[in-house]
């Protein structure tokens, strides 16, 4: 029984993740009449954003800054490469969305690499925390 709630637990967060995704796609195309197709990998370089943003300077100020990083590069291509080639119609603006989907792929495996990576917790933070249920055994170091 609780193999069954884990799968259904997973197949709804994927399927939640999925329906984020495009409905971030078709509200794009239905307001600007542009084909995104680097809309996931926005997401992707809002992740690693966010990972290295929380292990430099803490949580808090990641989830502020990581949305406006991956804002910012996104009003830039939009500014310079996009209104260049909206005038010629949907097929450029696909293909240069999707080539920005291979170039932020490449580039984020450039910068942080293939390799997962482990985060470390505090020691005893499991004792500090009364909310936390994981034991500090469970912790990682970190490399």
């Amino acid at each position: 029984m609780d193999q069954i709630l884990i799968n259904v637990l997973n197949g709804v967060s994927s399927g939640l993740l999925l329906f984020m995704l495009s409905s971030g796609l078709t509200l794009i195309f239905s307001m600007m009449g542009v084909l995104n197709f680097a809309h996931a990998s926005f997401y992707m370089l809002g992740a690693y954003f966010a990972y290295t943003v929380t292990r430099l300077v803490g949580f808090w100020p990641a989830l502020l800054l990581a949305p406006l990083l991956v804002g910012v590069i996104g009003a830039l291509f939009e500014k310079y490469a996009l209104r260049r080639v909206h005038k010629f119609g949907h097929v450029p603006e696909l293909l240069i969305t999707f080539g920005l989907s291979f170039i932020i792929l490449e580039m984020v495996q450039l910068v942080w690499a293939r390799v997962p990576s482990t985060t470390a917790c505090r020691p005893n933070w499991a004792a500090r925390c009364s909310r936390c249920t994981a034991p500090s055994s469970r912790c990682t170091a970190a490399s």
